[in-house]
């Protein structure tokens, strides 16, 4: 009987950003898969409601993703106890909506050490022997189609999403030999509690021609969480620095 690709039993894997939306979606599939999870983000009630929700054998981590000094420790004691890794998927992320002239050095790099600096020092902590299993390695970031096309009034997130990508590149060429891939997704517009605070500003007109960018309409979290089990998956394991857009068309205009 041919092997199912897809099957992640064995692999263990930590996801940040777990306690909603495209990291919440993650886990659910990827513990359905047969993964083992460690649950990662500052909201401890929402990570809960996720752990309930996901399969198997799964825990979580309350840690502040603006505070890398405290990775190594957290985490590392938390592998003792959980088990060494397959890989990490880097769901958690802040939006920054403002014009030029009210864009500020310390939101931006409030932003900076969420969505992008974070990724470095997990991955940093990842490649360890006391961490990383030695096998079937692969990281999963998650940029914005705003890393590949411009916006007006985006620049301080078109900075990290766009640095992101970037990361991507540079650590799958230097992980390539440790046998690690290192991937990314970018998406649209996906309907998530965060798009949803977001565009509750927005006039009726303006996000009807937000949607309208997309042909295939606004995506689900579930769209992006199939793309991370594929990235971290026997399905891809020929693919690292890849940019992957999930974005019912918008970069394809």
């Amino acid at each position: 009987m041919e092997s199912d690709l897809l099957d992640l039993t064995s692999r263990s894997y930590l996801i940040t950003g777990a306690a909603s939306g495209m990291g919440r979606a993650a886990s659910i599939l990827l513990s359905k898969k047969g993964a083992r999870l460690i649950l990662v983000d500052i909201n401890s009630d929402g990570l809960a409601v996720t752990r309930e929700r996901c399969a198997g054998d799964t825990i979580v981590l309350n840690l502040d993703l603006s505070v890398p000094e405290l990775f190594k420790e957290k985490i590392g004691k938390i592998i003792e106890s959980f088990g060494k890794i397959n890989g990490i998927v880097h769901c958690a992320g802040l939006p920054y909506i403002s014009p030029l002239k009210t864009v500020n050095s310390d939101t931006c790099d409030k932003i900076y050490k969420i969505n992008t600096y974070a990724a470095v020092e997990l991955a940093k902590i990842f490649i360890s022997k006391k961490v990383y299993a030695g096998e079937y390695g692969s990281i999963v970031f998650i940029s914005s189609v705003y890393g590949l096309v411009g916006s007006a009034a985006n620049v301080g997130y078109a900075l990290s999403k766009g640095g992101i990508q970037a990361v991507t590149k540079a650590l799958a060429i230097e992980l390539a030999p440790k046998r690690i891939r290192v991937n990314c997704i970018a998406p649209g517009f996906i309907k998530t509690n965060m798009m949803e605070n977001i565009t509750s500003s927005f006039t009726e007109d303006y996000t009807e021609r937000l949607e309208s960018l997309h042909p295939l309409g606004l995506g689900e979290a579930d769209d992006v969480a199939n793309a991370i089990l594929y990235l971290l998956s026997d399905m891809s394991k020929w693919v690292t620095g890849s940019i992957l857009s999930v974005d019912g068309g918008f970069t394809a205009q």
